[in-house]
């Protein structure tokens, strides 16, 4: 079982990950940059919503 700081770790890759690809999509013109940012806010979400979701059960856990 992780502790919480890779929990921290994990959540901000995920969203390093997305605000990366938004960007290189951005400055590369590859790709219309408000579809890429609304796929990786859709990905930012499920990861945010994710990681509260398995820190609660986390916390609760280690709790008893």
């Amino acid at each position: 079982m992780p502790n919480a700081q890779s929990l921290a770790t994990v959540l901000f890759i995920i969203l390093g990950c997305c605000a990366l690809l938004a960007l290189g999509a951005f400055i590369g013109k590859k790709t219309d940059p408000g579809k890429l940012v609304t796929f990786a806010g859709v990905i930012a979400l499920i990861a945010v919503v994710s990681y509260a979701v398995y820190a609660a059960y986390y916390f609760i856990t280690l709790a008893r």
